[in-house]
């Protein structure tokens, strides 16, 4: 079940070690005086490629992790052990921008674990992993806007509302910021939260989870109305297994959630009836309860994910095409259960830690911790059953 706390105070690190100290006073100067260094002259090494799937590959030192796609085509990327994101270029390979998060000879915590862009393309949000926080910069500039830090908790993602109202970041818990980073409006009682998603147009967080039904613990898909953060359903995923991406699509009428090993697509409808008073709420109020019907089976699909890859391994190319990375392996099937909404393809044979999908170009960017960003044409995908 989920709890919804009221608003806390703004919570810091605490260390008693003079390397977090340190580390916290560079951030703090970082962040106040917006260091930017513009590497204008850095052209990435191209790598020849015979691989009919890729379109260009660089070189791309400093352990690349999350990636997005920004305004006029410009690909983010954040390098764990240079603790800076890069502005790349992706006609020429030309490096734009850089700026630097954190001194990697202090502190080499930011693991930027995934890059998300907001929906006007003005912001960049990075979730930093062991760092327990998120940053926030802004686009094209790279200037650092906000630092969020959430003491005790690793921060895996941070995704941004789609109406532009809220930041949801997931750590031990699911945190919800205003958009600008500033307030914690609450935090949702989520038992052992691995992946979360919005829906299109925001009314809808998605967050799996763990639930224990007293024989042993399940994998749960909770959805949260966003008007009001009042829980709709909470309905077991028919598996017991860690998931690491949530995904809405087929135009919000199925929950994709992908793991190393597996993937789930559970179809549901929703409804909004009419209006009716709320328990608890104003005297005369009327509102409309969202009420979510899911399908009783959930489609499986055996996959192979890249060995430790991100919580971005997979993107909708399109409502009903979902893209995702894929090692080579022996396991892989096909769907299996009831008529699917989403038709799931492959970049076979890659070592992927993070995709990103640009609609304009029509192509995937993926990064690859030993060194490199691949631009991949988009596998083609057979039409889904209706």
């Amino acid at each position: 079940m989920l709890t919804a706390h009221a608003p806390r105070a703004p919570r810091r690190h605490s260390g008693s070690t003079n390397a977090r100290a340190l580390a916290a006073f560079f951030s703090f100067q970082i962040v106040s005086t917006l260091i930017v260094s513009t590497l204008s002259a850095a052209t990435l090494a191209p790598i020849p490629s015979r691989d009919i799937k890729v379109v260009r590959r660089w070189t791309l030192p400093g352990d690349p992790r999350g990636v997005a796609v920004g305004p006029k085509g410009i690909v983010y990327v954040g390098l764990a052990r240079n603790q800076s994101v890069v502005a790349i270029d992706p006609a020429t390979g030309e490096v734009l921008r850089e700026v630097v998060l954190d001194h990697p000879e202090i502190a080499s915590t930011k693991e930027l674990v995934t890059l998300r862009t907001t929906p006007d393309l003005s912001r960049l949000l990075i979730a930093n992993g062991s760092d327990e926080s998120a940053t926030i910069l802004s686009l094209p500039q790279l200037g650092v806007l906000r630092e969020i830090t959430i003491e005790g908790e690793t921060i895996r993602d941070a995704v941004p509302d789609p109406a532009g109202r809220y930041i949801f970041l997931l750590g031990r818990h699911v945190h919800v910021f205003d958009a600008a980073g500033e307030t914690e409006l609450r935090t949702l009682d989520i038992a052992d939260p691995m992946a979360l998603a919005v829906s299109s147009n925001g009314s809808i967080l998605a967050v799996i989870g763990s639930h224990d039904f007293g024989n042993g613990a399940v994998t749960v898909v909770t959805m949260v109305e966003t008007s009001d953060f009042r829980e709709i359903s909470s309905d077991p995923l028919q598996t017991d297994r860690r998931i690491d991406e949530a995904l809405f699509g087929a135009r919000d009428r199925a929950i994709l959630a992908l793991g190393s090993q597996w993937l789930y697509e559970k179809p549901f409808t929703t409804t909004a009836p009419a209006p009716k008073q709320l328990q608890g709420g104003p005297a005369g109020g009327a509102h409309l309860r969202m009420t979510l019907d899911f399908g009783d089976l959930v489609n499986s699909q055996r996959i192979c994910l890249p060995d430790n890859s991100g919580p971005q391994i997979g993107v909708l190319a399109a409502p009903e095409v979902l893209i995702y990375a894929e090692k080579r392996c022996t396991g892989s099937g096909l769907f299996t259960g009831s008529a699917r909404r989403v038709t799931a393809a492959s970049i076979y044979g890659v070592s992927a830690y993070a995709m990103a999908y640009d609609p304009a170009a029509n192509v995937v960017y993926a990064t690859d911790r030993s060194g490199s960003l691949t631009i991949y044409k988009v596998p083609k995908a057979r039409n889904p059953q209706p």
